[in-house]
């Protein structure tokens, strides 16, 4: 009887918890082109790896408009006018980083989880496009929410 309780409290704790989404709130542009629009510059945020728990998003903005929820193995995508504009990404923390969009060129982006008190702290690190590219290809896109 008590391995049935336990069993019980573990699968009522996972659906309490559930998994980390990976949603986009913005128009997911054509995988199959470089950059979509020209005039635009794209953006990748990816998060590669799965430390720490499922259970985590984290929420992903630009110049302080939501893009998305990001989860472990996903990424968003999205283009925008080409110039200066700020990137972040919160959970128990903001982390922010500067980013010069140019027209025509992919910028990436990875969103590292590190340890924090109550929830996941979060990172972004500006990388290189083959590294980005590398890493692309091993996660999932978002789902897109209109």
């Amino acid at each position: 009887m008590k391995i049935t309780s336990l069993t019980f409290l573990f699968a009522f704790c996972l659906l309490l918890t559930g998994c980390a989404s990976n949603q986009q709130f913005v128009r997911f542009p054509d995988q199959t082109k470089t950059i979509e629009d020209p005039s635009k510059g794209r953006i990748y945020v990816l998060r590669p790896t799965v430390v720490g728990s499922a259970a985590f998003s984290m929420e992903v903005d630009d110049a302080g408009k939501i893009v998305g929820n990001i989860g472990p193995g996903g990424f968003l995508c999205w283009e925008r006018d080409p110039g200066d504009t700020v990137i972040s990404s919160r959970s128990e923390n903001t982390s922010v980083i500067n980013l010069n969009v140019e027209a025509g060129k992919a910028n990436y982006i990875f969103e590292h989880m590190r340890l924090g008190w109550a929830t996941p702290r979060t990172e972004l690190e500006i990388v290189s496009q083959d590294e980005g590219k590398k890493v692309l290809k091993e996660c999932h896109p978002p789902t897109v929410i209109k």
